[in-house]
């Protein structure tokens, strides 16, 4: 018997289904209505269903493997669309879709390529005026660069050098008297007049003279589709702004509202609030309009695609990839300190209203020092005002001890690190920075698990690129660009990498509920795959071909070859 008062399922066939699920039957069907799942199973169980209401099969994916949607818990929307505004000279390939952008890995070459982007806009008639943005530099890589190199390559043009980790920027003479950088030097000890340098609030100094360049709101629209083609053609049905607020919440909003909000986009975004920065501009009214904010969720019934999580985001040390993060013991090989982006004391401060407000605090915290921060906020929240299933979760975590992670399972604190921190710079940290010991065992995720936290992988991108397997073949294989395998003990199993970009994610992000895993009464969200990862090596996963994805029970089929391109971190390619 049919019912004629539901809507029709449709039925999706596939070779077999990896539901995330720990007791689910073996699967080869996944029924879906009004943008949920019904029943995972296969055409003989879904019988019950089939006989009481129409339906269709939908046999796109019959040779293909479902898994659920991935998920990447942390990137920066905006940052990457500003980005893309700017010229590029990257340590590692990227493949955009406005073209491919080849490795640099020397100073050289780096020092060339500046040479050529300078000559090109001149013979394109780009006033002197303009200042030249470029991204990328890194010095473990291109060597260093200061105001005296800059100007002896450009003096009269703006030359401003955005360095890989997003935190730093260096300048020419005719750079820093466009962002202003002598008046900020005047109360900022992170601008440095005589090498050019400005870091972390520095950088966000200069950063207000470079938004109206970058976030040209026309070109910021523009450049928010390239994003999302990247976020579609990596397989991903939701991420999360770790940040909202970081550049400027009203633009920010606005874009996202006009290109990521549209039902056909393929993916739904959620984000996190930056608390410091909302709290410099909501001030008083704060918590009136964050917790306004909460009402606006994205969901299967209202088909929404943007919303505001009950989460708070704030920062500890400085970045990896500039090795500003705070580590210790004898520190760093050449002597040089990290940087606090908020001292261990202010940190507890700016998060203590958001805890007791219910809110959960997600941190930016990279070296050691920094993770022991977050853990003695954590420890004295707890003790303040005890919170059960706080959520507490520290991102990018790239240096550690096996301590802090023990201590993390205690207090019931998380970990979303940043999955190509050991793949792209392990081998040279090890070499420069770190030594063998630490570098080896950065992103230490098999210990964390171990001790009773979730984990989850993420790209940070602009930082990484939007490719889920391979920051979990990454964490399984603990293989670097090179070839290396580096901390072998800290891998994760095949399962549990892939929990990290599923239903691990999904949890410290409390969308546990909706998304993570298939069964009966979740969205439906969920990746084909050409192969099974659970089938094929780990090493093998960022082969494996993305067929297509399925959000809110709507198809976005594989992306066009031009859509389609993807981002490589391999420094060798």
């Amino acid at each position: 018997m049919v019912s004629a008062t539901n809507s029709q399922l449709t039925i999706f066939t596939a070779r077999s289904v990896i539901t995330m699920e720990p007791t689910a039957s073996p699967a080869t069907a996944i029924a879906v209505r009004d943008g949920l799942i019904a029943e995972v199973g296969t055409l003989d169980s879904l019988q019950p269903w089939l006989r009481h209401h129409e339906h269709v099969i939908d046999d796109r994916y019959a040779d293909s493997v479902l898994m659920p949607g991935l998920i990447d818990p942390h990137v920066h929307p905006s940052l990457m669309a500003a980005l893309l505004a700017t010229d590029w000279i990257t340590p590692e390939a990227w493949d955009l879709p406005s073209g491919p952008i080849p490795a640099t890995l020397s100073h050289e070459d780096w020092v060339r390529q500046l040479r050529g982007l300078l000559e090109r806009e001149e013979q394109s008639g780009v006033s002197a005026d303009t200042p030249l943005i470029v991204f990328g530099w890194h010095e473990q890589f291109h060597g260093r660069i200061d105001r005296e190199l800059l100007d002896s390559i450009e003096s009269e043009r703006p030359v401003i050098v955005w360095q890989r980790s997003f935190h730093e920027l260096r300048c020419n003479s005719a750079g820093l008297t466009f962002l202003d950088a002598e008046e900020g030097a005047e109360w900022d000890p992170h601008i440095e007049l005589d090498t050019g340098r400005l870091y972390e609030s520095g950088m966000t100094w200069g950063l207000n003279t470079l938004m109206p360049i970058v976030l040209e709101p026309t070109l910021l629209r523009k450049n928010l589709g390239e994003f999302a083609a990247l976020v579609r053609a990596g397989g991903i049905t939701t991420i999360v702004d770790a940040g909202l607020g970081n550049l400027d919440i009203d633009i920010e909003l606005g874009a996202y509202r006009d290109v990521l909000e549209d039902e056909a986009i393929g993916f739904s975004t959620h984000m996190m609030l930056s608390a410091g920065r909302v709290r410099q501009k909501w001030k008083d009214e704060l918590f009136e309009i964050a917790e306004t904010m909460l009402n606006e969720q994205p969901s299967a019934s209202t088909r929404k695609r943007l919303g505001i999580l009950k989460a708070a985001k704030l920062f500890s040390d400085g970045a990896f990839i500039a090795q500003l993060m705070k580590v210790g013991g004898l520190g760093y090989i050449d002597g040089h300190e990290g940087a606090w982006m908020i001292e261990p004391a202010q940190l507890l401060r700016l998060a203590r209203p958001w805890w007791e407000r219910g809110w959960d605090i997600h941190i930016h915290t990279n070296g050691d020092m920094g993770v022991e921060s977050c853990l003695d906020m954590t420890r004295a929240l707890l003790t303040e005002s005890p919170r059960f299933d706080h959520r507490t979760t520290l991102h990018h975590f790239g240096v550690s001890t096996t301590a802090q992670t023990r201590a993390m399972g205690s207090l019931g604190v998380h970990v979303s690190a940043n999955g190509y921190y050991l793949n792209l710079f392990a081998d040279t940290f090890a070499e420069q920075w770190l030594g063998t010991e630490r570098a080896s065992e950065m992103t230490r995720l098999g210990s964390v698990v171990a001790a009773g936290s979730t984990a989850s992988v993420h790209s940070d991108v602009p930082m990484g690129p939007l490719a889920p397997l391979l920051a979990a073949s990454t964490m399984a294989t603990r293989r670097t660009s090179a070839g290396n395998v580096r901390g072998a003990g800290e891998a994760l199993t095949p399962e549990q990498a892939l929990r990290t970009i599923t239903i691990d994610a999904a949890f410290q992000m409390r969308l546990d509920h909706r998304i993570g895993s298939l069964c009966a009464g979740k969205d439906a969200d969920f990746v084909a795959l050409a192969k099974n990862p659970l089938e094929v090596d780990p090493g093998d996963w960022p082969d494996i071909e993305i067929v297509g994805t399925v959000s809110r029970g709507i198809v976005t089929p594989s992306a066009p070859a031009a859509e389609a391109r993807t981002a490589s971190i391999s420094a060798g390619k």
